[in-house]
Protein backbone atom coordinates (compact mmCIF):
# COMPACT_ATOMS: atom_id res chain seq x y z
CA UNK A 1 0.00 0.00 0.00
CA UNK A 2 2.32 2.60 0.91
CA UNK A 3 5.02 1.60 -1.80
CA UNK A 4 1.92 1.74 -4.77
CA UNK A 5 1.17 5.55 -2.61
CA UNK A 6 4.76 6.69 -3.31
CA UNK A 7 4.77 5.24 -6.55
CA UNK A 8 1.94 7.17 -7.53
CA UNK A 9 3.02 10.98 -6.17
CA UNK A 10 6.58 9.87 -7.89
CA UNK A 11 4.75 9.35 -11.17
CA UNK A 12 2.52 12.42 -10.75
CA UNK A 13 5.62 14.44 -9.98
CA UNK A 14 7.54 13.71 -13.08
CA UNK A 15 5.06 13.71 -15.01
CA UNK A 16 4.53 17.14 -14.29
CA UNK A 17 8.20 18.25 -14.74
CA UNK A 18 8.27 16.24 -18.35
CA UNK A 19 12.22 15.43 -18.63
CA UNK A 20 13.75 18.16 -15.45
CA UNK A 21 14.44 16.32 -12.30
CA UNK A 22 11.11 16.10 -9.71
CA UNK A 23 10.71 19.19 -8.26
CA UNK A 24 10.96 20.20 -4.31
CA UNK A 25 7.73 19.89 -4.17
CA UNK A 26 7.50 16.62 -5.08
CA UNK A 27 10.39 15.50 -3.22
CA UNK A 28 8.52 17.36 0.03
CA UNK A 29 5.62 15.09 -0.69
CA UNK A 30 7.19 11.98 -0.94
CA UNK A 31 8.62 12.69 2.22
CA UNK A 32 5.57 13.76 3.88
CA UNK A 33 4.40 10.33 2.92
CA UNK A 34 7.04 8.24 3.84
CA UNK A 35 7.26 10.16 7.32
CA UNK A 36 3.21 9.83 7.46
CA UNK A 37 3.43 5.37 6.86
CA UNK A 38 6.23 5.39 9.21
CA UNK A 39 4.05 7.34 12.04
CA UNK A 40 0.74 5.49 11.54
CA UNK A 41 2.75 2.14 11.52
CA UNK A 42 4.41 3.22 14.93
CA UNK A 43 0.71 4.28 16.02
CA UNK A 44 2.01 7.90 16.33
CA UNK A 45 -1.66 9.48 15.45
CA UNK A 46 -1.37 12.73 16.32
CA UNK A 47 1.59 12.97 13.58
CA UNK A 48 0.81 10.75 11.55
CA UNK A 49 -2.63 13.11 10.98
CA UNK A 50 -0.45 15.90 10.74
CA UNK A 51 1.37 15.03 7.54
CA UNK A 52 -1.63 13.05 6.04
CA UNK A 53 -4.05 16.00 6.51
CA UNK A 54 -0.86 17.94 4.15
CA UNK A 55 -0.87 15.55 2.10
CA UNK A 56 -4.59 15.18 0.86
CA UNK A 57 -4.75 19.54 0.95
CA UNK A 58 -2.12 19.43 -1.65
CA UNK A 59 -3.67 16.64 -3.32
CA UNK A 60 -7.25 16.18 -2.73
CA UNK A 61 -7.71 13.25 -4.79
CA UNK A 62 -5.16 11.16 -2.69
CA UNK A 63 -7.20 8.19 -1.66
CA UNK A 64 -5.36 6.79 0.58
CA UNK A 65 -4.68 9.60 2.74
CA UNK A 66 -8.18 9.72 3.32
CA UNK A 67 -8.35 6.32 4.11
CA UNK A 68 -5.54 6.41 6.47
CA UNK A 69 -7.10 9.88 8.04
CA UNK A 70 -10.33 7.76 8.20
CA UNK A 71 -8.49 4.98 10.33
CA UNK A 72 -7.02 7.13 12.16
CA UNK A 73 -9.86 8.89 13.42
CA UNK A 74 -11.71 5.14 14.00
CA UNK A 75 -8.77 4.28 15.83
CA UNK A 76 -8.95 7.29 18.09
CA UNK A 77 -12.62 7.45 18.85
CA UNK A 78 -13.46 10.05 16.64
CA UNK A 79 -16.06 8.40 14.50
CA UNK A 80 -17.99 11.04 13.15
CA UNK A 81 -14.93 12.25 11.73
CA UNK A 82 -13.66 8.94 10.56
CA UNK A 83 -16.78 8.48 8.82
CA UNK A 84 -16.48 11.66 7.26
CA UNK A 85 -12.98 10.64 5.75
CA UNK A 86 -14.16 6.89 4.44
CA UNK A 87 -17.12 8.72 2.89
CA UNK A 88 -14.62 11.62 0.97
CA UNK A 89 -12.48 8.01 -0.15
CA UNK A 90 -15.95 6.72 -1.15
CA UNK A 91 -16.67 9.94 -3.33
CA UNK A 92 -13.27 9.35 -4.58
CA UNK A 93 -13.22 5.87 -5.45
CA UNK A 94 -16.85 4.11 -4.44
CA UNK A 95 -15.15 1.15 -6.14
CA UNK A 96 -12.96 0.49 -2.53
CA UNK A 97 -14.32 -1.93 -0.48
CA UNK A 98 -12.39 -1.12 2.51
CA UNK A 99 -13.91 2.19 2.83
CA UNK A 100 -16.85 0.52 2.56
CA UNK A 101 -15.94 -2.08 5.25
CA UNK A 102 -14.34 0.27 7.49
CA UNK A 103 -17.77 2.77 7.30
CA UNK A 104 -20.22 0.10 8.49
CA UNK A 105 -17.75 -0.77 11.30
CA UNK A 106 -17.68 3.11 12.34
CA UNK A 107 -21.35 3.05 12.22
CA UNK A 108 -22.08 -0.09 14.11
CA UNK A 109 -19.65 1.45 17.07
CA UNK A 110 -22.05 4.56 16.99
CA UNK A 111 -24.92 2.22 17.25
CA UNK A 112 -23.45 0.84 19.95
CA UNK A 113 -22.21 3.98 21.64
CA UNK A 114 -25.76 5.07 21.20
CA UNK A 115 -27.70 2.08 22.39
CA UNK A 116 -25.48 2.48 25.80
CA UNK A 117 -25.61 6.26 26.34
CA UNK A 118 -29.84 5.71 26.08
CA UNK A 119 -29.46 2.38 28.75
CA UNK A 120 -28.27 5.00 31.03
CA UNK A 121 -30.42 7.80 30.51
CA UNK A 122 -33.34 5.74 30.82
CA UNK A 123 -31.32 3.79 34.50
CA UNK A 124 -34.70 5.44 36.08
CA UNK A 125 -37.23 3.57 33.39
CA UNK A 126 -36.28 -0.21 33.78
CA UNK A 127 -39.06 -0.74 30.96
CA UNK A 128 -37.41 1.45 28.49
CA UNK A 129 -33.85 0.43 29.79
CA UNK A 130 -34.57 -3.20 29.73
CA UNK A 131 -35.81 -2.76 25.33
CA UNK A 132 -32.69 -0.61 25.21
CA UNK A 133 -30.56 -3.45 26.31
CA UNK A 134 -32.60 -5.62 24.43
CA UNK A 135 -31.96 -4.37 21.02
CA UNK A 136 -28.11 -3.74 22.14
CA UNK A 137 -27.47 -7.37 22.58
CA UNK A 138 -29.34 -8.41 19.43
CA UNK A 139 -27.30 -5.99 17.71
CA UNK A 140 -23.72 -7.59 19.33
CA UNK A 141 -25.28 -11.16 18.48
CA UNK A 142 -25.80 -10.23 14.83
CA UNK A 143 -22.56 -8.99 14.81
CA UNK A 144 -20.29 -12.03 16.46
CA UNK A 145 -22.35 -15.34 15.18
CA UNK A 146 -21.05 -17.16 12.78
CA UNK A 147 -24.87 -18.28 11.40
CA UNK A 148 -24.76 -15.08 8.34
CA UNK A 149 -21.69 -15.76 6.93
CA UNK A 150 -21.28 -17.20 3.39
CA UNK A 151 -19.72 -19.84 3.01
Amino acid sequence: MYRSLLTLLLAAALSACATTAPSRDAQASADKLRFAEKAYQDGLFVEAESYYRELVADNPELYEGWFRLGNIYARTGQLDAAITMYERCLDLDPGQARAWYNLALVRTRQSLRTLADAEQRFADQPADQRRLAALRERLVEALTSKGGEQQ
